[in-house]
């Protein structure tokens, strides 16, 4: 069975929003449609933009909108796929399920990204992606330093911690020191998928309370818990989970692969999805 996955925050880069257009020249109507509800224009955005959360999860959600698009009007399929994402991710397949409309998908994450922002802002913190030690040694090592999580199961091998700025570069000195084979700091400035992020988790659900989500149209796998979201989910208290909530994308990809998906496609910029897949 086929399963479309969406990347998350990280997979942006200048030239996506021209590969896309040039591609698949219907998208320009989606571009422009974001453009009028949130006004930014984000064909033309910077590097400088494309580096803040404010402005990067609209750019991957729109470009991510507009591969499944593609897709869809190309692929030739009876059944509808499995669906899931990383992190923002999941925000694109909620529209792929047809819980929510692409007007609203935009509110919803324009306002994400806003409160997401503001909480780094207001409690910066940092993220290291540690690689070369299992999970077991990783957590052990982090339940020993406070204020620092981990918060992405990658794949096999690969980890991604999340705290303030002195506990998360305490940590990944110590994991280092007992084996690691690299910690590198990823580029954002706050802890996502971690505690910090509470107040904004609590701002989004009371935002998706005013927005409309419909039944599901086909099977959406979660992030927090890596297994199929229930139908009768109530999606307001999920997305607020879900921000704080690690990622634990290798059990939901083994969890995936043992309800009978074998062909997993990344829709979005990027192929970073495709590499942890094949490691998983």
């Amino acid at each position: 069975m086929k399963a479309y996955l969406f990347p998350g925050q990280g997979a942006q880069t200048l030239q996506m929003s021209a590969e896309i257009t040039a591609a698949y020249p219907a998208s320009y109507s989606l571009y422009k449609e974001a453009n009028k509800i949130t006004g930014v224009d984000l064909l033309n955005l910077t590097e400088e933009q494309l580096a803040q959360t404010r402005f990067s999860q609209l750019a991957i959600i729109v470009h991510s909108v507009a591969s499944l698009e593609k897709e869809r009007a190309e692929a030739e399929q009876a059944a509808a796929p499995g669906l899931a994402g990383f992190s923002l991710g999941e925000y694109t397949a909620l529209y792929a399920a047809g819980i929510i409309g692409y007007p609203d998908l935009l509110m919803l994450v324009n306002e994400r990204a806003r409160l997401m922002q503001a909480a780094s802002d207001k409690n910066p913190g940092a993220m290291y992606a540690i690689m070369g030690l299992s999970d077991e040694h990783v957590e052990a090592c982090l339940s020993k330093i406070k204020d620092v999580y981990p918060v992405n199961y990658n794949c096999p091998g690969q980890l991604v911690i999340a705290g303030t700025i002195a506990a998360a570069e305490n940590a990944a000195s110590q994991l280092l020191a007992l084996g690691a084979r690299r910690a590198i700091k990823l580029a954002v400035n706050g802890a996502f998928h971690s505690p910090f992020m509470a107040e904004a988790a609590a701002g989004l659900k009371e935002y998706a309370r005013t927005l409309t989500f419909s039944p599901f149209a086909a099977a959406l796998y979660s992030n927090a818990s890596a297994s199929p979201v229930p139908s009768d989910t109530d999606i307001p208290s999920y997305l607020e989970t879900h921000m704080v909530s690690p990622v634990r994308f290798t059990d939901e990809i083994r969890r995936m692969r043992l309800d009978g998906y074998d062909e997993f496609i990344e829709l979005g910029p990027g192929k970073v999805l495709t590499g942890l897949v094949k490691k998983i």
